[in-house]
């Protein structure tokens, strides 16, 4: 009874500022979690490849929230994903004007540049994305990329050795040093030790000219990496699945896809898919080994997709 008094003793004047001043606070206390939703359901649609639902949520997010820095990086990666480098910087450079030390922008950002031959863009924010996360190997290897890509040999091959250092069965990492060294005169062996260390970790990295010296030592339970997910898998299944594998043989060729494809890390379609290809458009192949091609996109990812695709 006393509440009832009380507002009915409030002037029209206080009844409605204290109305507004609810409804301020009930859409901020929504605000965020409508974001995360939004954030969440973009994200959701990306792992299905559903690539317009996917922009739709990060619009609607981007929206409610055009300051929060994680609405810009998942736009960021959207556009990545498709190949679109122009509005992938902008999405990018918004992040950094938000939050100047976000590491992952920065190597996006120089990943952006870099596919647009732009190395010394590439370099500076590769070098930014080092200098605030040293410990991550991925910015590392793209850093040691544009090195090497600027004749800057040293450089590259001290960022490689440091990602080693870090990681040493990233397959990613050895195959790098690997690729530096053989263009180097008088450092065969260093590579054939290299491409021995991909071969044990990796098989499907190889490329078909590296050197027949470099046979991989047997794997044993120990070194096989953690992240190999036929780990996991009974003992039989495991003794075949090198044996499934097919070397990949280096070619230079242009296809014209008739279908629309993932594009997976390893050739398996149980890998990782980091991007997508599209009907009707046009890949660059550097390799071929059983079902599968491998491709370079314009971004400087390297990934595999199915023959069918290409048929």
């Amino acid at each position: 009874m006393q509440r009832k008094r009380d507002i009915r003793s409030m002037g029209p004047f206080a009844l409605s500022i204290a109305l507004s001043l609810a409804l301020i606070l009930l859409s901020s206390g929504c605000e965020h979690k409508s974001v995360d939703s939004y954030i969440a359901a973009g994200d959701q649609a990306m792992q299905s490849t559903r690539l317009a639902d996917a922009e739709t949520a990060y619009q609607a997010a981007a929206k409610l929230a055009p300051d929060d820095p994680r609405v810009h990086v998942a736009l960021g990666n959207l556009y990545i994903f498709e190949q679109k480098a122009e509005p992938a910087e902008r999405e990018y450079m918004r992040v950094l004007e938000l939050d100047s030390k976000n590491a992952a922008a920065h190597a996006a950002l120089g990943n952006v540049y870099g596919s647009q031959s732009q190395m010394g863009l590439a370099e500076a924010q590769d070098r930014a994305a080092v200098a605030l996360d040293p410990a991550k190997t991925s910015y590392r290897l793209s850093l040691g990329t544009v090195l090497q890509k600027e004749s800057k040999f040293g450089d590259a091959e001290a960022q490689f050795r440091t990602a080693i250092g870090l990681e040493p069965k990233n397959a990613h990492a050895h195959l790098a040093l690997a690729s530096l060294l053989v263009s180097q005169t008088n450092r065969q062996t260093e590579a054939d030790s290299e491409y021995a260390q991909v071969k044990a970790l990796d098989p499907s990295l190889m490329p078909a000219t590296a050197s027949a010296s470099t046979a991989a030592p047997p794997a044993s339970p120990e070194t096989a990496p953690s992240s190999n997910p036929s780990s996991t898998l009974p003992p039989t299944t495991v003794a075949s699945a090198p044996r499934a594998a097919k070397p990949i043989r280096d070619i230079d060729r242009k296809f014209k896809l008739t279908h629309d494809s993932p594009v997976y890390e390893t050739p398996s379609d149980a890998a990782r898919v980091i991007a997508q290809v599209h009907r009707s458009k046009w890949v660059h192949v550097t390799g071929i080994g059983g079902p599968w091609l491998r491709i370079a996109m314009k971004n400087g990812t390297v990934g595999f997709i199915p023959v069918s695709a290409a048929e």
